[in-house]
């Protein structure tokens, strides 16, 4: 992968564009925050295993890299009280988080929780349409993601909007 694409869903966030780099951004996409400093051990334990976990996923999150000795306003936003600290946002909002190092395996389950389904691909995909105009596409991307989860909020609100 080049750099130049890495580059874009793993970032190195500071206090000066942590509004636009990382609360912004979730309003479009998932960001992975990993708070952090030079001198934590477990810090750069797990920064290895998020950064390639990013490069793998090529974009459905960003990482957010906060090293939380230059940027004490986004640590404080955080409440961190001790770091490795990792926060997933949506919308601005956090939505799952865990503390200290944790294996690979521990890490994906996190990204697994906070990544879009396919099914919520879907309902978007027919929200998109719809606000293009074109009913039927919305109708069927609707029911495709309501064929793979029944009770998915935004798809069956879709469908019944139309």
């Amino acid at each position: 992968m080049s750099e130049t694409r890495a580059e874009a869903w793993i970032l190195d966030v500071g206090d000066a564009d942590f509004e636009t780099s990382v609360l912004a951004r979730s309003e479009t996409v998932p960001v992975v925050v990993d708070l952090w400093a030079p001198w934590c051990g477990p810090c750069r334990a797990l920064a290895p295993i998020l950064e390639r976990l990013a490069e793998e996923h090529a974009g459905a999150f960003v990482l957010a890299r906060i090293n939380v000795d230059e940027a004490v306003g986004a640590a404080q936003a955080f409440a961190v009280r001790s770091i490795p600290a990792v926060r997933a946002l949506r919308d601005r909002t956090v939505v799952a988080q865990f503390d200290g190092a944790q294996p690979e395996a521990v890490v994906r389950r996190f990204l697994a929780s906070i990544l879009p389904t396919e099914a919520d691909r879907q309902a978007e995909a027919g929200r998109r349409a719809h606000a293009a105009g074109d009913l039927g596409a919305a109708e069927a991307a609707f029911r495709a993601a309501l064929m793979l989860d029944t009770q998915h909020p935004f798809a069956s609100l879709g469908l019944a909007r139309l």
